[in-house]
């Protein structure tokens, strides 16, 4: 997102927002945090959970980070994704953000 910041993508970032249902769920992945990036973000989601791993106000992305996508077509398929990703853990493993 800060790299689309950088090369003047905010215009278009906000008309896409804007043409999506208002009903949503919204993830917002990004391995640096820039105030800018945080101002945008906190605009466009409702009540957000924040995880951070590493220091928030380094510029610098965390090497030790895995990111997979995961594409569903409806709350359904998304709830047996996440229930095969929960399974596959190792017993008594906790996914990061989980208590």
């Amino acid at each position: 997102a800060d790299r689309m910041l950088d090369m003047g993508f905010e215009p278009q970032i906000r008309k896409i927002v804007r043409q999506v249902p208002p009903q949503r769920q919204t993830l917002f992945y990004t391995a640096t945090w820039p105030k800018q990036v945080r101002a945008l973000a906190y605009e466009f989601m409702r009540s957000p959970v924040q995880v951070e791993v590493g220091d928030i106000n380094s510029l610098n992305a965390n090497k030790d980070i895995t990111q997979y996508v995961h594409v569903t077509r409806g709350p359904g398929e998304k709830q047996q994704m996440l229930m095969r990703i929960f399974q596959s853990l190792e017993a008594g493993a906790r996914p990061p953000g989980f208590p």
